[in-house]
């Protein structure tokens, strides 16, 4: 007989301390039946389902759960589906008055002929959403109050979202009525940075468009003022959010709980208010229950619905990348084998190779690393960290220049990261971090604190894993160590982040919980992006029974990846791991519906 593993006894224990408790309030229900409804809630909710199949269809569940098409949810949960459905339903019965709809027309000429974004390559000039699926979406962007925007990544998603807004200003907008989010620090950082450098290819810039440049992009909690102290939001049904057009990005990454928060605070009342959602509906859902985009964008394309589009096209990547785009629409397809998948590979990378660090900094594309993950994982350490590493730590930023800093955290950064499956385990990021930290500090003689268990140097990317409204850091802000000189002259190592456009610095021992980041979890990656990924899966299982757990080998996971890369990818992965990723879905019983 199989033993448990601890967090299925916890899962027993948390379920038992529910069932005495919902017992005294739950006279209709057996406790042994009450005890097998909490673990299996309990255990779904923690895979990212909402509810449980339910066949009885009965009266004797009590206040605490919540029947409805076959499927039991906890009756808290299935009020906040509940709400976010009833919320969408009303966002797609929002219209346009006569007034604006008639202005539309003129100013959407203005964007796509008279004063276009475009770009030019050699002695030829492109106009953006000039043409196709991309004039279609931004049509459909200024026509419909609620709008979703979906589409993997070059897309042509900011392009859109970019001219959109620049409509609106047209269409008597003001740029402080437009509030932008994402989920995360780095994520809203991203459509910020990603908003200035669209904005550049406008032919004739005026004071519109500029007015864009002074649009703050903050997370969801920061948009929903929330209070960590009270845990509550400022701004709900009674007092909803002060703008008439709010434009949120990676909504892939929003959960159930989140999207509620946000429908609670919408003002549906407010004259020409606009929702506009964008994301990639492929990508990894929420870390918490739900599965709100994928949800939605299935509702909406099912129904035909105007107020989806899904752009198709990726015109990011040079030719020589565009295997990593073909890679990642095989990945998502059904049925697909290994060997169609890999047939989007442009070759292997050996880690052993003398030419190794040339290849990765020179390629461009889809690459195989040709690695045994079990005999050759301390050399692939070591290479990471001498090779590509450790030549980056010698071109640090001036900690006392903000625009190197900024470019720093923006670019330089981001050049190259290591991209796991696992969090913990000798192939986890929280493990590679600390192989890669000793193998870097043996060829530093730098200062370097000691804080707690921790081993800090200058040059040391560190990512926040928990929200600290009070420094204003927010979970999943990456920062960098750097080595400041005091106002007494000595010289101490701090943390520094760009907060809303700020450089920003912190003692390392007043940080809210971080951790190292030269290797992070995919999940950790999403809203991010970098020049070259190397995605590093666990080597495959020996035998049966083992305690790897399958949950999180899903095509989704792969997808998401081998997107958050810009010119070249580099996979490290054995056939069965790979092959179980290629075959299975997230599969999150959600139920949700559109009436």
């Amino acid at each position: 007989m199989k033993e448990e593993t601890l967090e299925e006894v916890l899962d027993s224990e948390y379920a038992s301390f529910l069932t005495e408790e919902l017992s005294i309030y739950s006279k209709g229900i057996q406790k042994e039946t009450l005890y097998d409804l909490n673990l299996a809630l309990i255990r779904a909710s923690k895979k990212g389902s909402l509810a449980i199949p339910y066949e009885k269809s009965d009266a004797s569940l009590g206040i605490f759960f919540q029947e409805r098409n076959g499927l039991l949810y906890y009756n808290k949960v299935f009020h906040q589906l509940n709400g976010v459905e009833r919320g969408f339903g009303k966002l797609l019965d929002l219209s346009l008055e006569t007034e604006q709809s008639d202005k539309i027309q003129d100013v959407f000429q203005e964007l796509t002929q008279t004063n276009p974004l475009s770009i030019r390559k050699g002695s030829q000039e492109f106009i953006l959403c000039g043409e196709g699926e991309q004039k279609e979406a931004l049509e459909s962007a200024l026509k419909n109050p609620f709008f979703v925007l979906t589409g993997g990544p070059g897309t042509g998603k900011t392009t859109v979202i970019t001219n959109m807004i620049r409509g609106l200003l047209r269409l008597g907008y003001r740029s402080d009525q437009i509030g932008l989010a994402a989920p995360t620090g780095r994520a809203a950082q991203r459509l910020k940075e990603s908003l200035e450098t669209t904005l550049s290819h406008v032919k004739q810039r005026n004071e519109l468009d500029d007015s864009i440049l002074g649009i703050p992009a903050s997370t969801l909690h920061r948009l929903l003022e929330y209070n960590p102290r009270r845990r509550s939001y400022k701004y709900k049904e009674d007092f909803p959010l002060p703008y008439s057009v709010i434009i949120v990005d990676e909504v892939s990454m929003v959960d159930l709980n989140m999207m509620y928060r946000l429908m609670k605070a919408v003002p549906f009342f407010r004259k020409e208010f606009r929702l506009i959602l964008l994301g990639d509906s492929n990508q990894l859902p929420s870390v918490d229950a739900g599965a709100i985009l994928s949800d939605l964008v299935g509702s909406l394309a099912q129904r035909k619905s105007k107020n989806l589009v899904a752009l198709q096209t990726s015109r990011r990547q040079e030719q020589e990348s565009v295997s990593i785009s073909r890679a990642a629409n095989v990945c998502m397809s059904d049925p697909v084998s290994i060997s169609g998948f890999l047939q989007n590979s442009r070759g292997k990378v050996s880690v052993s190779s003398s030419s190794f660090q040339k290849e990765v900094l020179e390629k461009q594309g889809f690459f195989q690393l040709e690695l045994d993950l079990r005999k050759e994982w301390n050399l692939f350490l070591k290479r990471m960290a001498e090779d590509l590493i450790l030549p980056q730590l010698k071109h640090l930023p001036n900690p006392t220049n903000s625009s190197e800093v900024q470019e720093y955290l923006s670019k330089d950064i981001n050049r190259s990261k290591i991209l796991t499956i696992l969090r913990n385990g000798i192939y986890g990021s929280e493990r590679i971090n600390s192989e890669l930290t000793r193998i870097l500090l043996s060829h530093r003689k730098e200062r370097v604190a000691n804080i707690g268990n921790r081993l800090y140097f200058a040059g040391m990317p560190i990512m926040i894993t928990r929200n600290d409204r009070v420094r204003g850091v927010f979970n999943g802000d990456t920062g960098v160590v750097l080595e400041l000189e005091t106002p007494n002259g000595e010289k101490e190592l701090r943390a520094l982040f760009v907060i809303d456009g700020q450089i920003r610095d912190f003692a390392l021992d007043t940080l809210p919980p971080h951790e190292p980041a030269f290797a992070i979890t995919v999940h950790k990656s999403q809203g991010s992006e970098y020049e070259s990924v190397f995605i590093v899966y666990p080597p495959d299982p020996k035998e049966e029974g083992t305690d790897l757990s399958l949950e999180l080998f899903r095509k989704e996971i792969l997808y998401t990846a081998l997107t958050r890369a810009k010119r070249s990818v580099f996979l490290a992965a054995e056939d069965k791991l790979l092959e179980y990723s290629l075959q299975n879905r997230s599969d999150r019983l959600t139920g949700f519906q559109l009436d």
